[in-house]
């Protein structure tokens, strides 16, 4: 277990030295991006999982985990914003373009006025609390309940409510993490060999087929997270992703890789 952690901790460490390079090394802000927002963050990841496995502590690979599971949900926001914002400085022209002169309306998801309190959600949040304190006992399991059950009661519906299916979850992570895994190594193959000649930067818009907005926003994430792909817009009226490729190989390519993680993110929200 100490090797494997030890080698897990080597990968994530060379992952977060070639993301910093990569910084340097990409020739524009958003291909720089590529780099920054996503190897550095499953590099963190890695970092914190390989500690827990080398120190054989349950409690740090579950923090390991949850590390991994937040950095899902967080950096791909800063990664639209700061994308959106640079494509917007016009500071750099591509080949291909798809949102050139169009001003599509966002993508918004109204809260409703009504209280949205889930138990499920409330145990979840008890097991995170308990979890970063590592300390299962009465106290911690109290504290966790009472802060869990505060963010609840200031939690709003959504219009058109889903519920969440957690095989279909567990089918879209798998097939996530495999694509992740071999984007990153090829960024940071990019990253490592001295040119970028094939670096060929694209503005591509894929119309979305999902049902609800959550499934949007789930591929969205997951587009942004995987290095070589990144969304600068999602446009409502009609659905629609933008997203900046490095290596722009036709609309047909990025369609059609796109359309399989749709189908899986599509499943994981059920309407109540």
């Amino acid at each position: 277990m100490t090797v494997i952690g030890s080698l897990v901790l080597l990968a994530g460490t060379a992952l977060s030295v070639l993301s910093a390079f990569g910084v340097w090394r990409f020739p524009t802000a958003i291909s720089r991006m590529h780099a920054a927002t996503k190897s550095a963050s499953l590099g963190l990841a890695l970092v914190v999982l390989g500690s827990g496995l080398a120190a054989s502590s349950p409690g740090i690979i579950g923090i390991g985990l949850l590390t991994s599971a937040l950095l899902f949900l967080t950096a791909p926001i800063s990664g639209h914003l700061l994308g959106r914002a640079s494509y917007l400085t016009g500071a750099h022209r591509y080949r291909f373009d798809a949102l050139a002169g169009s001003q599509p309306a966002a993508l918004r998801v109204d809260p409703a006025s009504k209280l949205d309190f889930s138990t499920r959600r409330w145990i979840g949040l008890i097991a995170i609390w308990v979890l970063l304190w590592r300390d299962v006992s009465v106290g911690s399991i109290i504290g966790g309940a009472v802060v869990g059950f505060v963010v609840e009661l200031s939690r709003g519906s959504v219009s058109n409510p889903t519920r969440l299916n957690l095989v279909a979850l567990a089918r879209f992570s798998l097939y996530y993490l495999v694509a992740l895994v071999r984007t990153n190594v090829r960024v940071a193959w990019e990253v490592a060999t001295p040119f970028q000649d094939d670096i060929d930067e694209a503005i591509v818009g894929i119309p979305l087929s999902v049902a609800t907005p959550q499934a949007a926003l789930l591929v969205a994430n997951a587009v942004t997270f995987t290095p070589g792909t990144l969304t600068i817009e999602l446009a409502d009226d009609p659905l629609m992703l933008y997203a900046h490729v490095l290596h722009f190989e036709g609309e047909a390519a990025l369609r059609s890789e796109i359309s399989r993680l749709e189908k899986l993110a599509d499943a994981v929200f059920t309407r109540h």
